[in-house]
């Protein structure tokens, strides 16, 4: 159980005296309903997919940095670059004034 969720518990338990005396029932059920999240979490990998998710823009820029960090060899190498400088770029910061018609033009001859 989240210690978080008792602590608003108690916050609101102070004001009401009779929630006092219903601490270890609202603890106890608090518990059963954690136990059921976590299994359920376990068995579909909702957290651990919520990490990899958070993850992957690192990831993806690791990847982008060593494609463009390696020199090319070939024309097929320059065509992957800018499919990935044109897939990548195209939501970045320049957005709509960066010349994405160009290198899309380029890219076709480059094909």
């Amino acid at each position: 159980m989240r210690i978080s969720s008792l602590r608003q518990f108690d916050e609101l338990a102070d004001d009401l005296p009779s929630l006092c005396a219903r601490r270890v029932e609202v603890t106890s059920t608090l518990r059963a309903h954690q136990q059921r999240w976590d299994d359920a979490d376990r068995a579909i990998g909702y957290s651990v997919t919520r990490q990899e998710e958070a993850e992957a823009p690192d990831h993806e820029e690791r990847l982008i940095a060593g494609l463009f960090a390696t020199d090319t060899a070939s024309l097929f190498g320059l065509s992957a670059k800018l499919d990935v400088l044109i897939a990548v770029g195209a939501d970045g910061a320049e957005g709509r004034h960066f010349p994405w018609p160009e290198l899309r033009r380029i890219r076709r001859d480059v094909a």
